[in-house]
């Protein structure tokens, strides 16, 4: 009979997600109920009241079928009744009476219990106790749900565990992982038309596809979301998903739209009465965020000021944390330093207590921050040698977690880490170029780019043109002028002229004066002030359009420029490297470039060959990345076979030394061996055509074959050139030259 009860309590849920407002008009006692079907018509009347936000009349039903479970010994039923409890605490963030009651269910397991019911305790266990157990145990935990996860077969059961399940790798932050589950729980509930469950897994695929950047993704789900929420007509679930929606447009950068969503959000949570602290912090927290991003600091310092009166209310220590250091930022640019020093002193001290090692590295660049405003450099530069030791930690770290979760999620997490270091580790990041600029090579090409190097960096008054392929390792070179000159201590400066719009430059260049347009607040800095007496490093150069080719020609002529909005002309101080690869020739002949501005920027020209034009180089360049990812992830040097080299030897390299590297660092990552011989380069995809392709390959010259992956890659990417250009390691206006010069009529036509 407890079977029974148990799969009618599952089939009403089923019923109940379909429509919960019809379905809680059900009068149970009014029609010829069996007593299973009435019990389970109660518990989901009790989860219908908790989505629907009659939280205190949920949790009354509950505790009544709790009473009348408990003396009718339907243990099963119990822990889906208890479930609904679990549900209003969680919505209430009542962590205390939650814990007490996770407790007494797990009191109702026994060895006659169903697998599912087995599970989804298991999973309510580790939710809630994520926070407090150590990886490990959490890995294992993970690991023995999913195992038996294939023995759950009801929709109803299996969707809440998947569910659990996203949601869990969501709170320790594998968002990849975490949709993959969310995925899943979305097709099980579509497929049996659990329209309210869904709609809970549509809001949180929102909130995964926001934080892996997934815009079109999250757009698709936030629109399922809406057409949900009307016809359930449940208008509080807005207040979520505004919330997710706008989390997604602030990992886009999308400010303005996420500041309409959050606020949105907290006013569809204020005209309901409710009190949802921690989500209402968390809005908070993000609109403030935003704002700040925008540079409007006072109206952020507001809503940071509110949700802090908040937080301390929920005594959420890590969100405390989080806007004592969002603060302190703000104090010091307004020079309150006693209450700044304060907040971050909190602030790292909550972050070294609980080994949260990225927010350490943010608080402690606040305080190195602090202490240089303050002009107390010994303090300054006491902090950055700190930062050194609790950078190392955070890299042991991700080391030691890389065995427990998959490839894909640690090449993220190693992704993640080189944003980190260049954001919060600028002193050691600029330490680590400057050991790394030197153009490798023994052959004679390699040898002669050395020379001229180091000859272009005596001489601070000449202006250097670089030319060569893209990959062949051009920013390199200016790095090792750069640093191997005079003024290697000042700022080296790279700019894309490809990336810039072509109404931008003058103001990216020479900068404006508050009151010019847009620039409301303070003074906006070009790249000649910021550069001082350093070095501008202009990458492809043939992509400035004509017009600021003339103005660019007058400022070197006279050797200063003038900002927008401004009457005062200031000196240019810097010496400028400029690069392309293209034909500077064949530029000049189709009247794109000026020949005078040629003249000025070519005192002294470097053409760095292609990868294929000095293959004797291959096994220095080998050994030299193979040597950096070794120490980056902890493995042994690799014992290189001369097949290896021979293979590599026999391919062109269109993407030239930058190529090279990232085939290293992929075998290191994803197919690492301690010995190399040819055959692990069947593992790359260009190595694994270049089985199939070899022998035509003779027969082809450099053109066809770099057409030839042209198509590939656009058809591999349904078209889109952005993402074409990522995977050939080259630029999307490089590519979109190269489309045009081979005659590739469309994305349809790299389909064929």
């Amino acid at each position: 009979m407890q079977t029974d009860a148990y799969t009618a309590v599952l089939n009403q849920l089923a019923l109940m997600s379909r429509d919960p407002l019809i379905y809680l008009a059900i009068d149970e006692n009014a029609a010829s109920f069996s007593e299973d079907e009435i019990i389970a018509i109660r518990i989901a009347k009790a989860y219908a009241l908790a989505d629907t936000l009659r939280l205190e009349e949920a949790l009354d039903l509950a505790r009544e079928n709790q009473r009348l479970l408990t003396s009718t010994n339907r243990p099963n039923c119990n822990i889906l009744n208890y479930y609904t409890i679990v549900a209003v605490y969680v919505r209430q963030g009542v962590q205390e009476a939650l814990n007490e009651k996770l407790r007494n269910v797990s009191t109702l397991i026994n060895g006659r219990s169903d697998m599912g019911i087995r599970i989804l305790v298991q999973c309510m266990d580790l939710g809630a106790s994520f926070n407090t157990i150590n990886r490990k145990e959490l890995q294992q935990g993970l690991q023995a749900i999913i195992k038996n996860l294939e023995l759950v077969e009801h929709p109803v059961i299996r969707t809440l565990i998947l569910r659990f399940l996203g949601r869990i790798y969501m709170d320790i932050r594998q968002y990849d992982l975490a949709q993959n589950y969310l995925l899943a729980a979305y097709d099980a509930a579509q497929r049996d038309q659990l329209n309210l469950y869904l709609l809970e897994v549509c809001n949180d695929l929102v909130a995964t596809c926001g934080q892996l950047k997934l815009s079109e993704r999250a757009e698709r789900f936030f629109e399922q979301a809406q057409s949900l929420i009307e016809q359930l007509r449940l208008s509080f679930f807005r207040v979520y998903l505004f919330f997710n929606y706008g989390v997604a447009k602030y990992r886009q950068e999308d400010y303005r739209a996420a500041i309409l969503f959050f606020r949105d959000s907290l006013e569809i949570l204020s005209q309901s009465g409710l009190d949802f602290e921690r989500l209402e912090f968390s809005t908070l927290i993000f609109l403030a965020n935003a704002l700040n991003a925008l540079d409007e600091e006072e109206k952020a310092l507001e809503y940071w000021l509110l949700a802090e009166k908040r937080v301390k209310r929920a005594g959420a220590l890590e969100m405390q944390a989080e806007i004592s250091l969002n603060i302190a930022r703000v104090q010091i640019k307004q020079k309150n330093w006693e209450e700044a020093l304060r907040r971050l002193k909190e602030a790292i001290s909550h972050y070294h207590r609980f080994d949260k090692y990225d927010k350490l590295i943010e608080a402690t660049r606040a305080l190195e921050l602090y202490y240089r405003k303050r002009k107390d450099y010994m303090r300054a530069y006491a902090v950055q040698r700190r930062l050194d030791a609790i950078y190392q930690k955070y890299i042991e770290n991700l080391r030691a977690s890389h065995s427990k979760i998959d490839e894909r999620t640690f090449d993220r997490i190693l992704n993640d880490n080189k944003n980190l270091r260049d954001k919060y580790d600028n002193l050691l990041y600029e330490v680590s170029r400057r050991q790394a600029a030197r153009f490798r090579g023994e052959s004679v090409p390699a040898k002669r780019v050395i020379d001229s190097a180091l000859l272009a960096a005596m001489h601070l008054e000449a202006n250097i043109l670089l030319q060569g392929e893209s990959g062949s390792g051009k920013e390199i070179v200016a790095q090792m002028i750069h640093y191997s000159s005079e003024v290697k201590n000042l700022p080296f400066i790279k700019v894309n002229c490809a990336a810039i719009a072509p109404d931008m430059f003058e103001l990216e260049f020479f900068g404006a004066a508050v009151g010019f347009e847009d620039i409301e607040e303070r003074e906006y800095k070009g790249l000649f002030a910021q550069v001082g007496e350093g070095t501008l490093y202009l990458d492809e150069i043939t992509e400035l359009p004509e017009a600021f080719q003339n103005k660019l020609l007058n400022v070197l002529d006279a050797k200063s420029y003038t900002p927008l909005g401004k009457n005062k002309a200031q000196p240019i101080r810097c010496r400028i490297i400029s690069s392309t690869n293209k034909d500077i020739l064949d530029c000049l002949k189709e009247n794109n470039f000026k020949m005078e501005l040629l003249h000025r920027l070519n005192t002294l020209e470097i053409s760095v060959p292609a990868l294929r034009e000095r293959k004797e180089d291959i096994p220095v360049l080998v050994e030299v990345f193979a040597n950096e990812f070794a120490r980056e992830t902890s493995k042994r040097f690799p014992k290189i076979k001369d097949s290896f080299f021979k293979r590599l030897s026999n391919y062109d390299f269109p993407g030239n030394t930058r190529e090279l590297r990232n085939i290293i660092e992929r075998i290191f990552i994803l197919h690492y061996s301690s010995t190399w011989t040819a055959e692990i380069l069947d593992n790359i995809d260009v190595f694994k055509r270049d089985s199939v392709l070899r022998g035509s390959l003779l027969e082809h010259n450099v053109e066809d074959f770099d057409r030839q992956r042209i198509i590939e890659a656009l058809r591999k990417t349904s078209g889109k050139q952005k993402a074409a250009a990522k995977l050939l390691n080259m630029t999307e206006s490089t590519l979109c030259r190269k489309i045009k010069r081979y005659n590739i009529k469309s994305p349809a036509g790299a389909h064929k």
